[in-house]
C-alpha cells in the first residue's frame, strides 16, 4: 500500500540523516521526508475518497423518504450518478446494457456485482432527450437473499434499520404505518412510499424473522438536475412528408380532409401552419421530449384546433417538428368542415353514409347505448388505427338527427 511505502520512504530519510550531513543538514532531510510522506499520503486520501465518493461527508439520514442506504460505511442516496456508483467499486455484468439507449422517462434494471454479491440497479432517463444508460441517473436498488445472501456485511437503513437483524416490528416502530403491507407464504412485504415511483420495500422473511430483502426506487429529478435542451433541427420524416393532392376512394385511407385540404395521417404540425393554422405558443407546449408527446394548439379563421402531437425524433424539438396522429372534424371539437376516404362527410344523412361502407364492403361496429349519438367504427387495424363517425340521433336544435356530425381518423406510429 501506498501508506505503508510512504512511512517507509519517512523512515529511511530520518535514518540516513547522519550518513549525509555534507550534502545537507539533519532538519532539511527531515523536511523533505515530510513532505514526500504527506505528498503519498494526499495521494492515498484523494484516491480513497473518489471511491467514496457517494458517502464523503454525508451521515445516514433518519428519514426513510430521504432514499437513502449505508453499505460498508458509504452512503448511496437516490438518484445518484453512474460515475458516483462505480467509484464504489460496482461493476455490470453485462456491459452491452450498458451501451441502450433509453427515452424520456423509461427506465430499466442492471445486474451490477462487487466483492462475490450482486445487487440490481435501476437506471431512469430524466432528460429530455434519448441516453445512454451510463448516462442516466441511478434510481434505486434492489437487495435480495438469494444474490446478496445474508453474511457479515453491514447494509443499513435510515433510523437504524439493519439488514439481517431488523424485524417488523422495529420496522414500523421507527417508521410509523406502511403505505402498504403484503403477507405472503415466505415473507410480509412493508412498503413505504411518496409516489408511484418513490418507495422503500422492506421483506421480513417468515422462517428468519428478520430482514433479508430490500428495494429502493426513487425516480425523482435531484435539485439542480440538467434535463438537456431542445432542438429545432427538423427530423429527415417530417423534412420528406407529401400532402396527398385529394382524398383516396379507399375507405381505409389514413387520410382527412379538413377545409378542403387532404392530409395523410400522420401530418406534421409543421405542414398544418404552412397551411394558414398558426400554433398557439402561449397554449402548447414549448418543447416536446424524444419519443414523446405534448399538448399542440392550433387557430385557423377563428376555429381552434387542440390536440396531442407526437415527437418521433431522439432528441426534444418543438412542436412544429411533431406529428399529429388523428383529427376529428365536426361536432363540438372542431367546427370546419371534413371528409374521409370514400367521400364520408360532415353533413351527410345516416343512410348514405351507410351506403358508401356497403357499397365498398367495408364492416363496421356500431355503438347507439347513448340516447342522442350513434358511433360507428370501421377499418379497424389495431388501436388508433380506426375511422369513427357520429351520427346524431338527438332532438335539439344545434345538430340535424340522422346526420352525421362528426368524422374522425386515426393513424398512430407504431
Amino acid at each position: 500500500m501506498k501508506m505503508k511505502k510512504a512511512a517507509l520512504l519517512f523512515a529511511l530519510c530520518l535514518t540516513a540523516g547522519g550518513v549525509v550531513q555534507a550534502q545537507e543538514s539533519e532538519a532539511e532531510l527531515v523536511q523533505d521526508a515530510k513532505e514526500q510522506f504527506l505528498d503519498i499520503v494526499t495521494e492515498e486520501v484523494n484516491e480513497a475518497g473518489e471511491a467514496q465518493d457517494a458517502s464523503a461527508g454525508q451521515v445516514l439520514s433518519e428519514d426513510w423518504s430521504d432514499y437513502q442506504i449505508q453499505i460498508d460505511g458509504a452512503v448511496y442516496e437516490f438518484p445518484m450518478t453512474y460515475e458516483t456508483l462505480t467509484s464504489l467499486g460496482w461493476t455490470a455484468d453485462d456491459q452491452e446494457e450498458m451501451t441502450q439507449e433509453l427515452e424520456p422517462n423509461q427506465y430499466t434494471f442492471v445486474t451490477f456485482s462487487k466483492d462475490g454479491v450482486k445487487v440490481y440497479f435501476d437506471f431512469i432517463n430524466l432528460a429530455m432527450n434519448n441516453l445512454p444508460v451510463t448516462e442516466c441517473l441511478v434510481g434505486g436498488i434492489e437487495i435480495d437473499n438469494y444474490y446478496w445472501p445474508l453474511g457479515n456485511e453491514s447494509i443499513v437503513l435510515p433510523g437504524g434499520i439493519t439488514r439481517g437483524e431488523a424485524n417488523v416490528e422495529s420496522i414500523t416502530s421507527a417508521y410509523g404505518t406502511p403505505t402498504d403491507t403484503y403477507e405472503g407464504d415466505l415473507y410480509t412485504q412493508l412498503t413505504y412510499s411518496t409516489d408511484s415511483y418513490s418507495y422503500v420495500e422492506f421483506s421480513v422473511y417468515k422462517e428468519s424473522g428478520v430482514l433479508e430483502a430490500i428495494s429502493i426506487r426513487n425516480f425523482v429529478a435531484p435539485e439542480g438536475f440538467d434535463a438537456g435542451e431542445a432542438s429545432a433541427e427538423v427530423p429527415e420524416a417530417v423534412a420528406a412528408y407529401v400532402k396527398p393532392e385529394a382524398l383516396s376512394d379507399d375507405p381505409a385511407a389514413p387520410q382527412i380532409q379538413v377545409d378542403g385540404v387532404a392530409y395523410t395521417l400522420p401530418v406534421p404540425v409543421s405542414v398544418l401552419e404552412a397551411d394558414g393554422w398558426e400554433l398557439d405558443e402561449t397554449a402548447s407546449d414549448p418543447t416536446i421530449m424524444a419519443n414523446s408527446f405534448g399538448w399542440v394548439t392550433l387557430r385557423k379563421g377563428g376555429v381552434e384546433l387542440r390536440t396531442m402531437a407526437a415527437n418521433e425524433a431522439d432528441y426534444a424539438t418543438v412542436p412544429s417538428n411533431c406529428w399529429i396522429e388523428s383529427l376529428e372534424v365536426g361536432g363540438y371539437a372542431l367546427n370546419a368542415e371534413g371528409v374521409l376516404p370514400g367521400g364520408i362527410s360532415v353533413g351527410m344523412t345516416e343512410e348514405d353514409f351507410l351506403s358508401v361502407l356497403d357499397a365498398a364492403g367495408v364492416t363496421y361496429e356500431a355503438d347507439d347505448d347513448s340516447e342522442d349519438y350513434k358511433y360507428y367504427t370501421y377499418c379497424y387495424e389495431d388501436y388508433g388505427r380506426d375511422c369513427q363517425v357520429t351520427v346524431y340521433t338527438g332532438d335539439d336544435d344545434y345538430f340535424t338527427p340522422g346526420t352525421v356530425i362528426e368524422v374522425a381518423r386515426s393513424y398512430e406510429f407504431e
